[in-house]
């Protein structure tokens, strides 16, 4: 009988022992294989990554080129010598000489071979360091020609050419690329900068961006002609017969690389596009040069395989003389990890609490009560029961910081914290809802300071998990059955984190009382605000908007949800008013700021989301001053100063001034700043009035007289309208304050 039990072995050794060795040199074989292909992916999208960084900044730099020939144009224009070349029928010879010296040193830009200036009513040309030339005598008779046939399209197009030159009887020419700006005077006649930008210069400026010369970089129109070549001598070539330029200049993508044949040779390719100068850049890089080292890599990897199968097989051997043996006990103890396995009810039950703690009282009682023993859950059923709710701070920065699964994780390690230190006095339950909070089911504390506890909670958190928590407890329920309503009483309390701040500590109780008062939306300073935005006085805007926001403070969550939409509603509709009068936009994306706003957890940060928005206000509304409309109200306040004192002054009189339609000058006034000209004078008037009460001994009826009112009465109704005093009060208050700092000095 052990013969063939000896042999029943042997055969069974010998089958493991066989497929042992074959998995491990299959495997060592596909690993090394998908290794090779793995390296010469990686060196290709090197290649392709230095190639597409490359191209990106060579790309930048011709766009540059554009920028600065529309510079040094700018310059030429503003130049007010310069431009007398342009439109005179003859220029002064001291111009002339102002004009070669300014010319030649626009020309000595590095990037430029020559600038020329054409005079279309003279017919002639100014070229830098040749001076004036009739049109006859250039020795560029393409440019001639071009400026001949041009066509309001090809202004600051670049035009790929050569300039021939003779010098010392030896012809010389220069690759360029020239960029024409025209204008036309008449029907037959025009004038024209003509900025030659030297080939040379770009191609070392694209030499010394393109650190590996492994293969060949070229530059063509959207025709496919190539204009340029870096180690490679070629000029306005056709190159779109071959397959890879059809496939650049077809492509949808201003950017991309593939595998295609440049002149027959397999090669790796990469493009960038130059939108406003419409060429396109390729690089090309022979496939040999990219997979050589790789080849290299791959004997040598085929020899340490050799050396592995060879090690493999005797480490199968002994693997298999090792696996040759009764694998009951293994199985067996396989078989307890899984029944425990199965056996782990702690999602369940987490499934069952959570469920619910949601479900709106949809769940019966008899099942409640089946499940609370089933999961041996010790809480009372007849004690009062108080939820304790803590609340991730910081939540959005806490999302983005770790994944989905780590908040989960980071989550328990919160349950199981709280769960051991409320567990010393009670018992409880703790459930992961999700999101951004946990609670925990505990019967009523008796005798216990549950504030020194919940302390003792966020500082545990803060210490092992680096962590803000804000807590909520609720109101104690009456038995485990108001356990959804303590939940949903904690977590309304949880919402005035926003008032009491991160890491704080919040009673249901307290909270309540606050949800019962009744809020009056602050809707004057609310007036005042836009009316302070609408007149540029950002300072007073920001202190509104504040005391608004603070107005909330002792009353409910939702009271300040609908302050800051109603304030955010009225500075939305002020700037969208702002915008379509002046036609000036403010670049706000109001949807955005909307969804941040959501997003906050304190009213401090509210109110800087607030402030910041007013701050980019602030900086567009500083940017338009200067402006006409700045200049006019400069004018309207000067004429009112000067003749406030007239009872006649009127938007009539201030209008025929200004030699401006009163009907017009109301409604420009109006549209811009929400007042009448009336409020600005009856302002001045009552400025002016408020200085002579408080320095001079004059009579009311004198003053009114001497600032313009046509009444007495008149001015008294207007001056307590605006400063909440009558004349004589205001004059005793400020002979009070003066007495007073006379007594005190």
């Amino acid at each position: 009988m052990k013969v063939p039990s000896r042999m029943l072995e042997s055969r069974y050794f010998s089958s493991l022992f066989v497929y042992l060795s074959t998995l491990m040199a299959v495997v060592v074989l596909a690993v090394s294989f998908i290794l090779y292909l793995q390296f010469v992916k990686i060196e290709q999208r090197k290649i392709y990554t230095f190639s597409e960084e490359s191209l990106s900044q060579i790309s930048s730099a011709a766009d540059s080129v554009l920028e600065n020939a529309k510079m040094a144009i700018a310059q030429i224009l503003l130049d007010k010598d310069m431009s007398k070349i342009f439109y005179p029928a003859a220029t002064d010879p001291v111009d002339m000489k102002n004009i070669t010296d300014r010319l030649n040193l626009i020309a000595s830009m590095p990037f430029l071979h020559s600038v020329y200036l054409y005079n279309g009513k003279l017919d002639v040309y100014y070229i830098s360091n040749y001076g004036l030339q009739k049109k006859s005598n250039v020795d560029d008779q393409e440019i001639v020609d071009i400026i001949k046939g041009f066509k309001p399209e090809m202004n600051l197009k670049p035009i790929t050419r050569t300039i021939k030159r003779q010098s010392n009887f030896v012809g010389i020419e220069y690759n360029v690329y020239t960029f024409i700006y025209y204008e036309a005077t008449s029907s037959e006649e025009g004038s024209a900068i003509v900025l030659n930008v030297s080939d040379s210069w770009m191609k070392k400026v694209i030499e010394g961006m393109d650190k590996n010369r492994n293969g060949s970089i070229i530059m063509m129109d959207s025709q496919g002609v190539m204009f340029s070549s870096i180690y490679k001598d070629s000029m306005l070539s056709a190159l779109s017969d071959q397959e890879f330029v059809q496939d650049i200049l077809h492509s949808k993508e201003k950017s991309g690389h593939f595998i295609g044949k440049v002149d027959g040779v397999k090669s790796l390719i990469t493009f960038a596009s130059s939108d406003s100068l419409d060429w396109k850049f390729v690089r090309y890089t022979p496939y040999e040069v990219v997979v050589k080292d790789v080849n290299t890599m791959r004997t040598r990897t085929l020899g340490i395989c050799l050396l592995l199968i060879v090690v493999g097989f005797a480490l199968s051997y002994l693997s298999s003389k090792r696996l040759n043996r009764p694998m009951a006990a293994m199985l067996k103890r396989v078989g307890i990890q899984d029944q425990a396995l199965r056996e782990n009810s702690y999602k369940l039950k987490q499934d069952f609490l959570r469920q619910w703690m949601l479900s709106d009282g949809q769940v019966s009682k008899p099942i409640v009560i089946k499940q609370l023993e089933h999961f041996e859950i010790s809480l009372d059923t007849h004690r009062p029961i108080v939820i304790l709710l803590l609340k991730i701070d910081h939540f959005k920065e806490f999302s983005l910081q770790y994944s989905f699964k780590d908040r989960g994780l980071l989550r328990f390690g919160v349950m199981n914290i709280a769960s051991e230190i409320i567990s010393g006095y009670v018992p409880c339950e703790a459930v992961d809802l999700g999101d951004d909070h946990v609670v925990f089911m505990m019967n009523e504390l008796k005798g216990i300071d549950i504030d020194k506890l919940v302390q003792d909670i966020q500082q545990a958190i803060k210490k092992h998990l680096k962590m803000s928590v804000t807590a909520a407890v609720s109101r104690p329920g009456l038995d485990i059955w108001d356990c959804r309503q303590c939940y949903a009483d904690a977590l309304e309390a949880s919402q005035f984190r926003v008032f009491y701040g991160w890491g704080s500590l919040i009673h249901a109780e307290f909270t309540a009382e606050r949800n019962c008062r009744t809020f009056r939306y602050p809707i004057q300073q609310e007036e005042q605000l836009t009316d302070a935005l609408m007149s540029g006085r950002m300072e007073e805007v920001k202190r509104l908007c504040s005391v608004i926001l603070e107005s909330t403070d002792g009353y409910a969550y939702k009271d300040l949800q609908l302050t800051v939409f109603r304030l955010f509603f009225a500075i939305n509709m002020v700037v969208d008013t702002l915008e379509k009068a002046s036609g000036y936009g403010f670049s706000i994306n109001f949807g955005e700021v909307f969804a941040q706003l959501s997003e906050l957890e304190r009213l401090s940060d509210i109110q800087n989301q607030f402030l910041e928005s007013f701050q980019r206000i602030e900086e567009k509304l500083g940017e338009r001053k200067n402006t006409r409309y700045d200049e006019l109200m400069r004018r309207i306040r000067g004429i009112i100063e000067l003749q406030y004192m007239n009872d006649d002054l009127s938007i009539d009189s201030i209008a025929d001034i200004l030699n401006m339609s009163s009907v017009y000058l109301g409604r420009l006034i109006k549209k811009y700043t929400s007042k009448t000209i009336n409020d600005y004078i009856i302002e001045v008037r009552i400025e002016k009035s408020m200085d002579l009460l408080a320095s001079s001994n004059k009579t009311i009826t004198e003053i009114s007289k001497d600032t313009g009112f046509a009444s007495m009465s008149y001015f008294g109704r207007v001056f307590k309208k605006i400063q909440g005093i009558t004349p004589n009060e205001y004059r005793q208050k400020m002979r009070e304050t003066s007495q007073t700092n006379g007594n005190e000095s």
